[in-house]
């Protein structure tokens, strides 16, 4: 019996450096507001080194910035 892969939908790029300069918001407090400190895991979100990101954290950072997921991340459906 075979599985087949489902396919998944990646984070394809973010906003959130343009977010934070409009914000005047730096990433260490975005990271303290929204990822209890952590600024790696926000810099390589930030930097596209982490294209699968929980719902969670994608929900926690647009919280943060006070805007919707959808106008922080944009991701495509991989085929």
């Amino acid at each position: 019996m075979e599985l087949k892969k489902k396919n998944k939908a990646k984070i394809h790029s973010n906003k959130i450096r343009q977010i934070l300069l409009d914000l005047d918001m730096t990433q260490q407090e975005l990271a303290d507001l929204a990822l209890d400190g952590n600024t790696t895991h926000l810099s390589r979100i930030i930097n596209g080194q982490r294209r699968c990101i929980s719902l969670p954290v994608a929900i926690k950072i647009a919280i943060a910035l006070n805007l919707p997921v959808e106008e922080v991340f944009i991701y495509k459906k991989e085929e």
